[in-house]
């Protein structure tokens, strides 16, 4: 009788502990699938910013992906440069007279800081 209790407290431990682990898998799936679970994914994550002289400059991923200029004092969009479909988020770098913006190990592409155009 006793060999009984003993064996039936083993399987429900195992049972409990079971259930745990699947709880816990599913928990770590739903928090994976809520990160990434639209196809474009969160929009704030998808956009690289930095701010020099009063200027903000923002790569966006998308269709198309683009690099805006704004003021910040008035919010003005000083200009905007388009770049073709980008589908992750972009990495922006802002020097003396140019801005370099790499998209998923692209070679940087470099666009004049005065007015977005391309530059070779």
């Amino acid at each position: 009788m006793a060999e009984e209790g003993k064996s039936g407290k083993r399987v429900v431990g195992v049972l409990l502990g079971l259930v745990l682990v699947v709880g816990v898998v599913a928990w770590l799936g739903a928090m994976r699938l809520e990160k990434g679970g639209s196809p474009r994914g969160d929009a704030e994550a998808e956009i690289a910013s930095v701010l020099s002289e009063g200027v903000l400059y923002e790569a966006q991923a998308g269709d198309p992906g683009i690099v805006v200029a704004k003021e910040v004092g008035s919010g003005k969009e000083l200009w905007r440069s388009e770049l073709g479909s980008i589908t992750s988020k972009p990495t922006l770098a802002v020097n003396e007279e140019v801005i370099e913006v790499q998209i998923a190990g692209t070679p940087w592409m470099t666009l004049s800081k005065a007015t977005g155009e391309p530059l070779e």
